[in-house]
Formats: structure tokens, sequence, C-alpha cells
């Protein structure tokens, strides 16, 4: 199961372009924006196995998955890809 979003780029691109470029002193902004990003990661992580644990037998067949794949997924920590 895919964990990628696009957030929006105020947030994700100003901290992920200055760590590239490794340009100059760690700015608190650049490190806020980096926790805010990695929480909405998180969230979004939670999010998507939830919803995936509420589909039924039948949708996840559709998908190609079993009871046992969900748990699997859903039992790994909302820090685990």
């Amino acid at each position: 199961m895919s964990t990628t979003r696009s957030y929006p780029a105020t947030l994700a691109a100003p901290a992920a372009r200055r760590a590239q470029a490794g340009s100059g002193p760690i700015r608190v902004r650049d490190v806020l924006a980096a926790v805010i990003e990695q929480v909405l990661v998180w969230h979004e992580r939670v999010r998507q196995r939830r919803q995936l644990q509420s589909l039924s037998d039948h949708m996840l067949h559709d998908i190609g998955l079993g009871r046992a794949d969900v748990e699997g997924e859903t039992s790994k920590p909302f820090w685990r890809p």
C-alpha cells in the first residue's frame, strides 16, 4: 500500500530543497516544516490502514488481497511504512 501523498508546497518543498542543497544553517522554520510533514505522513498512513481494515472480504478479493495481508499491514505501528 502506497503512503505517498502530495502536501502543499509551502510545507514540504522549502525544507526538502535546503536539505538537498546543503545550504546554510538549519532554521527553526525548516525543522518545524519537516516535523509537520512527518506527522502528516504518519496521519495518512494510519488513515489508509484503518480504511483498508474496514474493507469487506469481497472488496479485498477484488484488489487481490486477503484478510491475512490486511492484518499484516494494519498490525504495523504508524511509523513503519
